[in-house]
């Protein structure tokens, strides 16, 4: 185990400061789930473990302008709590209650999950459908950046050296209905194998509007962007949900590891993404 500081910083602007100068160097440490893991088997080496556990900046769950705007320091947990959310954004509610358990959920944030960058977090299929946004700061200001590009490989993103999340946002969504589905080797605290978000509106008897993403099939949690296009102003029945499962398959490019071959998470995104279509639509088997 490496060396290490420690810092708690009374104000985001302290934090801004601090981040200027230690950089990467500079590990931020709210519930723990995951920085305090690659403590103890070597991935963080050393720096400073930086606590903004009690940073009022970065609390705060509330809905302005049409968006869902969710604090970086904000838990799991607290998120579920959140009458607003249960009420304007059902379906995000319902994809964290799938999150880990109590525990992890007392502990682990939204910003965690998502600046962490596992193509297996289970957070990121949901907001990706949501079309969510990233708002991170620095010294300079701040910018938003759209979850479909914040991700760069696994473990890996876009967040600058000096950069810090300070807020999740996304739309608040309506004229439509969302399904997550994912599938782990026991219940709990396990690793998702695959996951399935999916977020579709009905104008007629027609798809208006299809988002479709997966984890755990890519280097980074994928929109299906070939899949949605198929999905969209067609009719929906039982064989079109099939081909579109077939299609997504070809679209993803997943990985053997000690959870599971390739091949299986192949067919459990299909499998998966049909069930989900069928929920979302009101065509449950």
């Amino acid at each position: 185990m490496g060396t290490f500081r420690f810092f708690r910083p009374e104000s985001l602007r302290q934090l801004l400061e601090f981040k200027k100068k230690q950089g990467r160097r500079a590990h931020i440490l709210d519930g723990g789930s995951n920085v305090l893991v690659y403590i103890k088997e070597g991935s963080i080496e050393g720096g400073t473990l930086v606590d903004v556990k009690f940073l009022k900046a970065l609390k705060g769950i509330g809905i302005k302008d049409g968006w869902a705007q969710i604090g970086a320091g904000e838990v799991i947990a607290d998120i579920l709590a959140s009458p607003l959310i249960r009420k304007q954004a059902r379906f995000f509610t319902e994809a964290l209650e799938q999150f880990a358990n109590p525990l992890v959920r007392n502990m682990a944030t939204l910003a965690g999950n998502i600046a962490d960058s596992s193509p297996i977090g289970d957070t990121i299929p949901p907001l990706l459908v949501l079309e969510a946004r990233v708002v991170a700061a620095s010294v300079k200001g701040r910018r938003e950046i759209p979850l479909d590009g914040f991700f760069t490989g696994p473990g890996q993103n876009v967040l600058k050296a000096d950069e810090v999340i300070t807020k999740i946002r996304f739309p608040v969504p309506s004229g439509g209905r969302g399904r997550f589905l994912k599938l782990g080797l026991r219940r709990g605290t396990s690793c998702s194998v695959a996951s399935v978000a999916v977020w579709v509106a009905v104008k007629g008897k027609r798809v208006a509007q299809a988002r479709i993403a997966f984890g755990g099939v890519a280097p980074t949690p994928i929109r299906a962007r070939m899949a949605e296009r198929s999905l969209a102003g067609r009719q929906p029945d039982g064989e079109l949900i099939e081909q579109i499962a077939r299609q997504a398959q070809a679209e993803v490019s997943p990985i053997t590891d000690v959870r599971a071959s390739a091949e299986y998470r192949r067919l459990v995104t299909g499998r998966l993404l049909a069930k989900a279509l069928r929920g979302a639509l009101g065509m449950e088997e």
